[in-house]
């Protein structure tokens, strides 16, 4: 549901067997449980026209214009982007995509930004550690820390953000 300019919510029908969705801009993609990706709508930048590397994937993240799709080795898929994808972008248990960034957590629970990095989305602040998820928007990022607590970065309405907020106990952030 939602605005359909150009069939993003169209759902082809070769889109069954679901284990996760992500919405982009004008696009749309679906993780199939044999781990490929159907990817339907606008494809102006080719973001529908998913790389032969993404099969085998355990997750993807879809932003404005550019998809992520992460393989069971810990390694980062990438297409329809014009920023290459970092060599520390390893090791990775999940993936996030914003407007024009995109965000990695590691294993280790270290957080990898690359992309734009107009309002600060790309650097990631040293109160970023110990992350346990992520999540990207337009021009800012979240990230939840083990103990609950959030480290937040990049644009809001009012201000750049480098603090965390005061909010504890958190359980999951989108």
């Amino acid at each position: 549901w939602g605005r359909n300019w150009d069939g993003q919510t169209d759902v082809p029908a070769t889109v069954t067997n679901v284990v996760a969705l992500s919405a982009g801009w004008a696009h749309s993609l679906a993780l199939r449980t044999d781990g490929t990706v159907v990817a339907w709508g606008n494809d102006d930048f080719g973001q529908t026209d998913f790389s032969f590397l993404a099969r085998g994937v355990i997750a993807v993240a879809a932003g404005y214009y550019h998809n992520l799709a992460l393989r069971p080795d810990g390694t980062v898929v990438t297409w329809a982007f014009d920023y290459p994808t970092p060599l520390a972008a390893s090791n990775v248990v999940a993936v996030a995509a914003g407007w024009e960034h995109c965000l990695a957590l590691r294993a280790d629970g270290t957080v990898v930004a690359w992309g734009d990095d107009s309002y600060g989305q790309s650097s990631v602040p040293a109160l970023a550690s110990n992350v346990v998820a992520i999540s990207a928007g337009m021009e800012h990022n979240q990230a939840l820390r083990e103990d609950g607590s959030l480290a937040l970065w990049g644009r809001t309405n009012a201000a750049v953000i480098l603090e965390p907020p005061p909010l504890t106990n958190a359980a999951a952030i989108g």
